[in-house]
C-alpha cells in the first residue's frame, strides 16, 4: 500500500510494494515446481535409463529404431574386446541445452525472489518511499532481462521437439518401435515447456491490459463523472452475479438477473461508500491484515471492559444483602463504567431487589464516540410476556427453518403442485388430513395450505401454514438463498412509505424501509390479496377462522415478514411476526419504535447479519483506514503476527507491538494525505445529506441470545436495544451464527426456570476467567508457519544439512563409479592384466577402444567410455553385492522420513519425543549408510572366475572411486544431523524441566 508504480502508467496493482514479498514466495515455489520437473524426469532418466542402457546409442542409432536391436547389443557392453571394432557408443543428450539454461533460469529467479523478498520488508505498509527505490531496479530487471530465459526456453523447447519429429526420431526411413514421446520424462518435460509459456502469457495480459486501460482512459474519453461510475459498479456486479449463476447451472437461480436497473442501488450504495472523487490506495492484502487487525483490537476493547465490568460485579455481588444498598450500587455501577468501551462485554449479575438476573451490556451513546454500560434484564419465568415470547420463538422458529429446503421437498411431486412454482389445496379441502407435513419431523400437526416456489428480483419463497397445535395460521417467508434473493439484499437504500401506508391503512409518511425488502412485501401483499387465501381460511365457517395469525422468517425472509406484517395488521389486529436474524436496516427508528408491539426480533450472539447497517459500516471503514496508518512493522511481520494464536492475557502487549499510539501516527505519507482528504469529502458529503439521510434499524422487541461461554453450550435471552448493534463486530464466528438450523435446537433447550441457577454459577465461573483463559493457553497453540519455531535458525541448519546428506546418497544409489576394480588374469600358466573398470550397485562404465581406428588385436588400449551400462546378462550379484544393494535402500527410505521430519521442525514446535525419534532415524540412516561399504567384500574384488569364462581365474583389487567418496561424505552428513537431533531433544527437555 499504495501500489508501486514500475514505468509510466504500468504498477503493480492489484498489489502493493510489499506485497511483493509474498509474491516472490509464490513464485519461489513456483520455480521449485519447475525444478521438480526438471529433477524428477533427470532422476528417473538417471536411474532407469543408466541401469538398462537404453540412453546409448550404436553408431548413431537411438534404441527406439529397429536397426539398434539388429546388433548384439550385449556384445557391446560386456569386458571384451574382440566385438568393438567400428563400434562409437555415445549417450542421448538431446536435451541438454534447455537442462542447463532451465537450471540456470531457476537459479537466477530464486536469487531475484531472494532479493525481492528482502527489499519489499523495508518499511512499513504506508511509508513506500525506500522500500520503491529498492524495488523498482528489480523489477525492471524482471521485466526486460529475466524474462528473456522463459521466451528462449519455450522457442528453443518447440524447435528441439519439432526437429526430432521432422527427422523421424533419427530412424531414417524405418518406422520407431516406440515413440520416445510417450515416455515420463516427455510428460515432464511439456509441462516444463507450458509452464514458460504461462509465464509469457501472464506478462501479455498484463501488457494488454494496460493498453486497454490507457485507450479508455481520460486522454480519449474524458474524466468518467459520478453518474458514469455508478453505471460501471452496475455492470461490473450484475456481470458477476450472471457468470456466477452460469458457473452454478442455475441451481441457485440467477435466470431473472437482467442488469437493467435493479442493481443501481447496489452501485450507487457501493460508490458513495468509497468515495465518488477520493480513492484510497488500498490493495487485497490490506483489507486482509487490516480487517484480521481490527478483529484483535475489538477483542482486547471487549476484554478490557469485562474486566471492569468483573470488578464492579465482585463488590456487587459480595454486598447483595440490602435491597436499597443493591439499587444503589446498579446506578453506581452504571455511571462508574461509563468509558470508551466497546461493546458486545457482557457481564451476568444477579439482583437480589427482584430475585431476577440481569446482564451488563455497552452500547454506544448517540452522536459520540464514547460507550456506556447498561443494565439489561434477562428473560424471567416470573413474566409473563418474557415467557410467552421465548417459548412461541422456540415453536415458530422450526416453520423459518423448513421453508428453505423441506416444505420445496414434502410436495415436490405433489399432483397439487404446478410446475413446480406453486402449491395450493381446495378451500373445501381444509379438513383433508392428506396435506399434513408428516415427512418433515415435528411438523406433523401442521398442514400446508399453499406454496410459492416462484423466484425473482421481487417474487419470493413463502408458505402458508396451519399449525394446530399453536392455533395459528403461520406465513413462513424463506431468506437468502438464491442469487435473486442477493440482489434484494444488495437494495438497501430506505424508500419512503406513504403510498404503501396510504393502500394498506397506516401512517407511512415520513417512514422508510430497505427499498429490496420493500419490493418484496408488495409482491407478496399482492399475491396473497389477488389469490384471496387468508381471506378463505378466516371466513366464516373455515375449521381455521379463530387461529391467530403469525408471520415468520429468517434472514431476509424476517425482513420481508416485517414489512407484509405491517402492510395487513389493519386487517388482521392479533397478528404478531417473529424475525430471526433480520437485517440490521429494515425500518426507521419511528417505524421500530411503532413495530415493538407486534415484532419480536431474535439476534444470535455475534451475527454480522443484523448489524449490517450503512452507519455501522462507515464506521468499520473510518476504523479501518485508521488502523492501517497505525502498522508500524513490515507487512510480512504482520502477516505472520495475526496468524499466531495469541493468549487473551498478552493480547494488549502484541497490538502494541505491531501499533503505533494514534498521536504518533506519520502525517507525512502518501497514504495518510489521501486518508484526510477522504475524511474531508466525507464530511461534506454527510453534511450536505445530513437533511436526506435516514438510518434504519432492527424492527421490533428484540431478543438478544448471548452465548456466555462462548462454545454455544450456554445461551442467556435478554431484551436488548437496538443501540447494541451499532457496531460490526469482527469474529470467527461472525457468520456461522447467522445459520439457521442451530436457532431450533438453541431455543428449545433454553429454560427460564433453570436460568436463574445457571446465571449464578456463570457469574460466580467469570471470575476466574481470565486465570483459566492463561492456564488453557499456557501451551504453545501456533499454526503450521515456515520458520515461525523459536530454534528455527539450528532446524533450519539441521535440515539443511539432511538435504544435503540424502542428495549424496541418490548420487550414490545411482552411480557406477563406487569402487575402481583392477585384475590380474591367468592364462595358460601366464599373468596378464584384465582391463580395469570402474563399477558401481546397478552397473559400471563400459571401455571403448583409445585408438579411432577402432580395436585391433589383444593390445588395443582401452579406456572409459564415460556411459553408465547395466550388468552383462551373465553377471549375478552375490550376498554382498545384494545386501550393499538393500542398505543403500533402507538409507533413501530412512533418509526422506528425517527429511520430512526435519523441515517440519522449521514450522512446528517438536517435543522431546518427536527429537528423539528423529535421532534414532537419523542414527539407523548413519548405518545403513556405512554398511554400503559391503560392496568390498563381494567376489568382484577379491580372487574369482571370469563371470565369462569360469576356467580362467582372477585376481582382482578394488579402491574407493569418486561415489565410494560421496558415500563417505553422506555418512558424515548422516552422523552430523544425528548428533544435531540428539543435542535439540537435549535443550528442548532442559527447557521444559526450567518451565516447569
Amino acid at each position: 500500500m499504495p501500489s508501486l508504480t514500475i514505468l509510466g502508467s504500468l504498477n503493480t496493482r492489484p498489489f502493493a510494494g510489499d506485497d511483493l514479498q509474498i509474491l516472490s514466495l509464490v513464485q519461489g515455489f513456483f520455480r521449485i515446481l519447475q525444478l521438480c520437473c526438471l529433477v524428477i524426469p533427470l532422476a528417473a532418466n538417471y536411474y532407469f535409463d543408466y541401469s538398462s542402457g537404453r540412453n546409448l546409442t550404436i553408431n548413431g542409432i537411438p534404441p527406439w529404431c529397429p536397426a539398434y536391436h539388429d546388433k548384439d547389443v550385449g556384445g557391446y557392453l560386456i569386458l571384451t574386446i574382440e566385438d568393438r571394432e567400428n563400434t562409437k557408443i555415445e549417450r542421448i543428450d538431446n536435451t541438454g541445452i534447455i537442462i542447463i539454461l532451465s537450471f540456470f533460469s531457476v537459479f537466477i529467479d530464486l536469487a531475484w525472489a531472494g532479493a525481492v523478498w528482502s527489499a519489499a520488508s523495508v518499511g512499513t505498509p504506508t511509508e513506500t518511499t525506500t522500500r520503491d527505490g529498492y524495488l523498482r531496479p528489480l523489477l525492471w530487471s524482471k521485466i526486460f532481462i529475466i524474462n528473456l530465459f522463459p521466451a528462449i526456453l519455450f522457442s528453443y523447447g518447440i524447435y528441439a521437439v519439432d526437429a526430432q519429429r521432422r527427422n523421424n526420431y533419427g530412424c531414417g526411413d524405418e518406422e520407431p518401435i516406440y515413440y520416445p514421446d510417450d515416455s515420463v520424462w516427455f510428460l515432464f518435460y511439456s509441462i516444463l515447456i507450458v509452464s514458460y509459456a504461462f509465464e509469457l502469457l501472464i506478462w501479455a495480459a498484463v501488457l494488454v491490459n494496460k493498453i486497454v486501460a490507457f485507450l479508455r482512459g481520460p486522454c480519449f474519453f474524458g474524466r468518467s463523472s459520478a453518474r458514469d461510475k455508478v453505471h460501471r459498479y452496475e455492470i461490473l456486479v450484475g456481470n458477476f452475479l450472471r457468470c456466477l449463476s452460469l458457473c452454478y447451472c442455475f441451481k441457485k437461480g440467477g435466470k431473472n438477473i437482467k442488469n437493467r436497473g435493479e442493481l443501481r442501488d447496489a452501485a450507487y450504495a457501493l460508490t458513495d461508500y468509497v468515495n465518488n472523487d477520493t480513492k484510497m490506495d488500498i490493495v487485497f492484502s490490506d483489507l486482509y491484515v487490516g480487517l484480521k487487525l481490527l478483529a484483535r483490537i475489538q477483542k482486547e476493547r471487549r476484554l478490557d471492559a469485562m474486566k471492569h465490568i468483573a470488578s464492579i460485579a465482585a463488590s456487587f455481588m459480595s454486598e447483595e444483602g440490602d435491597n436499597d444498598e443493591g439499587a444503589e450500587h446498579v446506578m453506581n455501577r452504571e455511571s462508574f463504567l461509563k468509558s470508551t468501551l466497546n461493546k458486545c462485554s457482557l457481564r451476568v449479575m444477579h439482583s437480589t431487589r427482584n430475585m431476577r438476573s440481569s446482564v451488563l451490556t455497552i452500547q454506544s451513546k448517540p452522536l459520540s464516540e464514547e460507550y456506556e454500560v447498561i443494565e439489561r434484564a434477562i428473560l424471567s419465568n416470573d413474566n409473563d410476556n418474557d415467557r410467552r415470547a421465548l417459548a412461541d420463538g422456540a415453536h415458530f422458529v422450526p416453520h423459518s427453518v423448513h421453508i428453505y429446503h423441506k416444505i420445496g421437498h414434502a410436495v415436490h411431486d405433489h399432483p397439487l403442485c404446478v410446475h413446480n412454482a406453486t402449491f395450493a389445496i381446495p378451500i373445501d379441502s381444509l379438513n383433508d388430513d392428506r396435506f399434513y407435513l408428516k415427512s418433515i419431523h415435528g411438523q406433523e400437526s401442521t398442514k400446508l395450505i399453499f406454496a410459492s416456489f416462484l423466484i425473482g428480483i421481487h417474487a419470493t419463497v413463502y408458505a402458508i401454514l396451519a399449525d394446530e397445535v399453536a392455533k395459528a395460521i403461520v406465513i413462513s417467508v424463506r431468506g437468502t438463498l438464491s442469487l435473486e434473493d442477493v440482489v434484494v439484499d444488495l437494495q438497501c437504500l430506505p424508500q419512503e412509505l406513504s403510498e404503501v401506508g396510504r393502500k394498506c391503512d397506516f401512517e407511512g409518511s415520513g417512514h422508510y424501509c430497505h427499498s429490496g425488502i420493500l419490493s418484496r412485501g408488495k409482491w407478496m401483499y399482492e399475491d396473497i390479496r389477488k389469490r384471496r387465501i387468508l381471506h378463505e381460511v378466516f371466513s366464516r365457517g373455515s375449521p381455521y377462522e379463530n387461529y391467530d395469525l403469525v408471520i415468520v422468517g429468517h434472514s431476509l425472509g424476517a425482513g420481508c415478514a416485517c414489512i407484509l406484517a405491517t402492510m395487513i395488521r389493519h386487517k388482521y389486529p392479533r397478528l404478531r411476526c417473529f424475525a430471526f436474524e433480520p437485517p440490521g436496516c429494515v425500518y426507521d427508528e419511528a417505524l421500530c419504535n411503532f413495530s415493538e408491539s407486534f415484532i419480536t426480533s431474535f439476534v444470535r450472539h455475534d451475527d454480522i447479519v443484523p448489524r449490517l447497517a450503512p452507519a455501522n459500516a462507515d464506521a468499520l471503514r473510518d476504523e479501518f483506514f485508521e488502523l492501517l496508518a497505525r502498522v508500524k512493522i513490515p507487512k510480512f511481520k504482520l502477516f505472520r503476527d495475526i496468524r499466531d494464536i495469541v493468549n487473551d492475557d498478552d493480547l494488549s502487549r502484541r497490538n502494541l507491538a505491531v501499533l503505533r499510539a494514534t498521536e504518533s501516527t506519520p502525517r507525512d505519507t502518501q497514504y495518510y494525505q489521501q486518508l484526510l482528504t477522504f475524511r474531508n469529502e466525507r464530511t461534506e458529503k454527510d453534511i450536505s445529506n445530513r437533511s436526506t439521510s435516514t438510518k434504519l434499524y432492527i424492527p421490533g422487541k428484540i431478543i438478544h441470545l448471548c452465548d456466555v461461554n462462548g462454545d454455544g453450550s450456554f445461551y442467556i435471552p435478554y431484551w436488548a436495544t437496538r443501540c447494541e448493534f451499532n457496531e460490526i463486530i469482527l469474529s470467527e464466528r461472525m457468520i456461522s451464527d447467522h445459520s439457521a438450523s442451530p436457532l431450533v435446537d438453541i431455543l428449545k433447550n433454553i429454560r427460564l426456570d433453570e436460568l436463574y441457577d445457571s446465571t449464578k454459577n456463570h457469574s460466580m465461573k467469570f471470575q476466574n476467567q481470565f486465570e483459566l483463559i492463561q492456564d488453557d493457553n499456557s501451551h504453545d497453540q501456533r499454526r503450521v508457519v515456515c520458520f515461525s519455531t523459536r530454534q528455527c535458525g539450528r532446524n533450519f541448519v539441521l535440515s539443511s544439512i539432511v538435504t544435503i546428506a540424502i542428495l549424496l546418497s541418490f548420487l550414490v544409489n545411482n552411480g557406477c563409479e563406487f569402487f575402481y576394480r583392477e585384475a590380474v588374469v591367468s592364462r595358460n600358466g601366464e599373468k596378464r592384466n584384465d582391463p580395469s573398470t570402474r563399477i558401481g550397485f546397478y552397473g559400471y562404465e563400459p571401455l571403448r577402444c583409445a585408438a579411432e581406428g577402432g580395436c585391433k588385436g589383444n593390445n588395443t588400449v582401452l579406456e572409459g567410455a564415460r556411459v553408465c551400462a547395466p550388468f552383462p546378462p551373465a553377471f549375478e550379484a552375490d550376498g554382498y553385492m545384494k545386501a550393499s544393494r538393500a542398505f543403500s535402500f533402507v538409507t533413501m527410505c530412512l533418509g526422506c522420513v528425517s527429511l520430512v521430519m526435519s523441515w517440519f521442525s522449521t514450522c512446528l514446535e517438536f517435543k522431546v519425543k518427536a527429537w528423539r525419534g528423529l535421532s534414532i532415524i537419523l542414527l539407523f540412516t548413519t548405518a545403513s549408510q556405512g554398511l554400503v561399504f559391503l560392496i568390498f567384500r563381494t567376489d568382484l574384488c577379491t580372487t574369482s572366475r571370469n563371470p565369462l569364462e569360469s576356467t580362467l581365474p582372477i585376481s582382482a583389487h578394488c579402491s574407493v572411486s569418486v561415489d565410494g567418496v560421496i558415500a563417505a561424505c553422506a555418512g558424515v552428513c548422516w552422523f552430523v544431523a544425528a548428533a544435531g537431533a540428539c543435542l535439540m531433544a537435549r535443550k528442548v527437555g532442559r527447557t521444559k524441566a526450567n518451565s516447569l
